[in-house]
């Protein structure tokens, strides 16, 4: 296993698109950047050489790229990133935290392309519907709301609970809503009409982790009790329960193909199932809690953690294969379509990942990844 640290190739400073978000030009000594009333771009083009732990590059070598949250004024602190969303075609990621706002990032042009605001709280779940036609996000307002993804257009309120909405998942057809939050109840909404289809009763309260399986018969949720619990979608029938933690769960998902469930939690471990053998091992992170979890191909899961790194682990090896760093604060949220991995965090960042094929083959190549810079304003 290696550590990887990230290193500045370059800091460059994006052009917002006009009428956005409006700012003055300000110099440090280490980068230009723009103050704005929300957000601001700092393009930091990164390579991750190898740390003290390791003299080689890994052939797992990847590029970043940063967006930088800043304050609205020097009196408050800068907003924590702590949802994300990246549309199906992998063209828009959607970032969201405690300062009310949905962020949309063109990850193409490399630009932000809206901002959409309707919140009155912290955002705590984004999710796009599979068609890409829509975003919808929760959070402690208690609502539910829904998005034209192209115009940014507020579409909807598809409901208003009354506990704060901790996480929200879509089937796979986008004709349900699943919403779990801080009480013990699992709802399912339909989303054309708003209403409940059914309702669920959790293992506990403030439940936190959530996911639809594959094929979308099964809805898993898990919460502070460290409990597992798996439902029929359909009837609602609950299929299966396990204690899989000591700690609270942070985050569940489903592998794509449908080979894995994995969980991941504060007691510093992620819990694996293989749901065709029904094969159960765990994977310990060390001193870290597992904030976040996706899987970024077959049998290849990304966690991030409270240590702010990412640690990708192999579940075919059973085995932690690289370490991606560059995160000052608790890895909290991670989403992952087209090569791109996106990670956001606690230090008021989203980082922008991609694998860099040029590394593994020893060329230390400063090119971007997810293409080249936009027009540099002096």
């Amino acid at each position: 296993m290696s550590c990887y640290r990230a290193h500045s190739v370059r800091d460059a400073v994006a052009t917002n698109r006009p009428g956005f978000l409006g700012g003055s030009m300000s110099q440090t000594a280490s980068m230009t950047r723009v103050i704005t009333a929300g957000l601001s771009l700092v393009v930091g083009v990164t390579l991750l050489h190898s740390g003290d732990c390791s003299a080689q590059i890994n052939s797992s070598g990847w590029s970043s790229r940063v967006v930088k949250l800043l304050a609205s004024n020097s009196d408050e602190q800068r907003p924590v990133v702590t949802s994300l969303a990246i549309h199906p075609e992998a063209n828009l990621a959607a970032i969201a935290g405690d300062d009310h706002v949905v962020y949309v990032w063109n990850l193409a042009e490399e630009r932000f392309a809206q901002q959409l605001r309707g919140h009155r709280d912290w955002i705590r779940s984004l999710a796009y519907t599979p068609d890409g036609r829509a975003l919808v996000s929760a959070g402690n307002d208690r609502r539910i709301l829904l998005w034209d993804a192209n115009s940014g257009r507020q579409l909807a309120e598809v409901a208003q609970l009354d506990v704060v909405v901790s996480t929200i998942a879509l089937s796979l057809d986008g004709q349900t809503l699943a919403a779990i939050g801080f009480d013990q109840t699992l709802r399912m909404i339909d989303m054309t009409t708003g209403s409940t289809i059914r309702e669920a009763k959790c293992p506990c309260v403030d439940m936190r982790a959530l996911a639809w399986s594959p094929s979308g018969s099964k809805l898993a949720a898990a919460g502070r009790n460290g409990k597992v619990r798996v439902w029929d979608a359909l009837t609602g029938e609950i299929l299966s329960e396990e204690v899989s933690h000591r700690q609270r769960i942070r985050v569940l998902r489903y592998s794509r193909d449908g080979e894995y469930l994995v969980s991941g939690s504060e007691d510093r471990t992620l819990r694996v199932t293989d749901l065709h053998t029904g094969e159960k091992f765990s994977l310990e992170t060390g001193n870290a809690k597992v904030m976040s979890l996706q899987f970024c191909g077959p049998g290849l899961v990304a966690s991030g953690g409270s240590d702010n790194l990412i640690r990708l682990w192999d579940l075919k090896q059973r085995k932690e294969i690289t370490q991606l760093a560059g995160h000052t604060g608790s890895v909290a949220a991670l989403a992952y379509e087209g090569e791109v991995l996106v990670s956001s965090g606690y230090d008021a960042t989203v980082r922008i990942w991609t694998r860099n094929s040029n590394v593994a083959g020893g060329d230390r190549n400063t090119e971007p990844r997810v293409g080249r810079l936009p027009s540099i304003s002096r």
